[in-house]
């Protein structure tokens, strides 16, 4: 433990007291969005869309939800078009300071406007959630951590009008002051980003991890990137243990051929990660090889927002209820709630942000778990709404794809389902499981039975794969061009041909 990295980790608690104490202490919820939207839509009144839509005359939420529609990310992009060739006052009266890169699960890219605003209402979620981790998860605060939120880009790439695109490291992700004291406790440092492929990224990661001392927080998106940074390790032992010596040489290769890399960073404390919906089958490979590790569900965040986050010892994640104002759609009767009008189900999420979004269909889906007078609700992310695979009008959905692997006993290995001419192809590391139970379970659907009765559907088909079809699976999609980041685990693909990305024992 060093006493720096020590007193530096104290200082932020110290900077993020006062963020955990307003987020904690009872409040009025209705009053608190309330607020937080009308000043926002007086401050953009005087903007393209804001006079589009009248923000001027808005004076209750009744009159926003009235007169400013549901939106989608298509909405935004002549809006995103002008403010890259430099047109102000468009979205927000606020200078847009950068485009951030994401895209959806279709590969999709998308450019999300960064304003001063949008930062400090992620700072509203981080800054408490980090107090919550450094108060009661002991000895989170005597060393470095390994913070994993901008993917690898090769170049800097700007706007027409001169807008970076991309933060350029992680601590931009914080406050100014913070800035200077997280890239003192990083890890590793932001050159990582700019490698110049991704086995270059890796080894790099991995040398500079190696080199640290006292690791005691892992913050990663999705945790198939961890377990692929540990499988780097092993396939290239020789090179990394080239660099190390003595006592760290040998604890290295000795975690290597354990697979025990909670050995190797023996302080590390806390690994906060994707485990809900299509994620929590990807915890397992992490959890064996930190088994003494505590680990975390991340909450809720994408690109445009940030929705939730976990406090310690509680199921699901906290709304961020400072953060941004939040609306949801009943998926049971298609009605629309704010915060304070929850109740437990299961709804989609609607944002309005500070970045320029309004009445932002974000299309995730999220189950409220517990609702409180006085304190923010209780919600888990549930998957992705858009993700649909849909040839001929079978309509199979992430959600009832995970609940057919799930009745199949499926949950703990990988699993992939997509289609491939006129049926399915389960691609998995499990054998147990035939192809006439799966076809079975997929016809609990109403829709997929109707295309199987009908012909339009032959039956599915398991394949099983061998090596690291994780691997295959993330450089596939990351070569189609979606970011490491933004590649969320799922169950369920309506890309075709995975044959010839993964190791299979049989052919479609």
């Amino acid at each position: 433990m060093s006493k720096e990295q020590k007193l530096l980790n104290n200082l932020c608690r110290l900077l993020y007291r006062g963020a955990y104490k307003q987020f904690t202490a009872p409040c009025d919820i209705g009053a608190v969005q309330t607020d937080y939207l009308l000043r926002l839509l007086k401050k953009n009144a005087d903007t393209v869309y804001g006079r589009s839509y009248q923000f001027d005359t808005i004076r209750s939420y009744a009159d926003f939800a009235k007169k400013v529609p549901l939106t989608v990310y298509e909405n935004y992009e002549p809006y995103i078009r002008d403010m890259g060739d430099g047109r102000r006052a468009v979205l927000t009266k606020e200078k847009v300071r950068l485009f951030e890169v994401t895209s959806g699960s279709s590969g999709g890219k998308k450019l999300i406007p960064y304003t001063r605003s949008l930062k400090q209402e992620f700072g509203r979620g981080i800054r408490p959630w980090l107090y919550d981790i450094y108060t009661n998860v002991p000895g989170v605060d005597a060393g470095k951590s390994y913070w994993s939120l901008t993917p690898v880009t090769s170049k800097k790439r700007y706007a027409p009008c001169g807008i970076p695109i991309g933060f350029e490291e992680d601590a931009q992700y914080f406050g100014f002051l913070e800035q200077g004291i997280m890239r003192r406790l990083f890890a590793v440092d932001g050159s990582v980003k700019f490698a110049t492929d991704r086995e270059a990224f890796y080894e790099e990661t991995a040398r500079q991890l190696l080199a640290c001392d006292c690791l005691t927080l892992i913050s990663v998106w999705n945790p198939s990137f961890l377990t692929l940074l540990c499988d780097f390790m092993c396939e290239h032992k020789d090179i990394l243990a080239a660099g190390l010596t003595g006592g760290r040489k040998a604890v290295f290769l000795n975690a290597v051929a354990e697979n025990r890399f909670d050995r190797l960073f023996s302080d590390l404390k806390l690994i906060s990660c994707w485990a809900d919906a299509g994620a929590a089958s990807c915890t397992a490979p992490v959890r064996d090889r930190f088994p003494d590790v505590m680990i975390q569900p991340k909450g809720l965040l994408a690109t445009e927002c940030f929705v939730s986050f976990p406090l310690v010892g509680e199921e699901g994640a906290r709304l961020s209820l400072y953060s941004h104002f939040f609306e949801f759609r009943s998926l049971d009767d298609g009605h629309i709630v704010t915060a304070e009008g929850l109740t437990r189900g299961t709804y989609e999420l609607i944002v309005t942000t500070g970045g320029g979004f309004y009445r932002y269909c974000i299309g995730d889906i999220v189950e409220v778990l517990a609702v409180y007078p006085h304190a923010p609700p209780r919600i888990r992310f549930l998957g992705r709404g858009g993700i649909c695979s849909d040839l001929f009008g079978e309509k199979l959905t992430e959600q009832f794809v995970e609940k057919a692997l799930n009745s199949l006993r499926l949950s703990h290995c990988f699993c992939l389902l997509a289609p491939e001419g006129t049926h399915y192809c389960l691609y998995t590391t499990d054998t147990h499981v035939t192809s006439e139970a799966l076809d079975t379970a997929l016809c609990e659907s109403y829709h997929y039975h109707y295309c199987r009765q009908l012909g339009q559907l032959t039956p599915a088909r398991i394949i099983p794969v061998k090596g690291n079809p994780r691997k295959a699976w993330m450089d596939r999609l990351a070569a189609d061009g979606m970011r490491l980041g933004d590649i969320k685990p799922s169950c369920l693909s309506k890309r075709s041909g995975w044959a010839d990305y993964f190791e299979c024992l049989t052919r479609p």
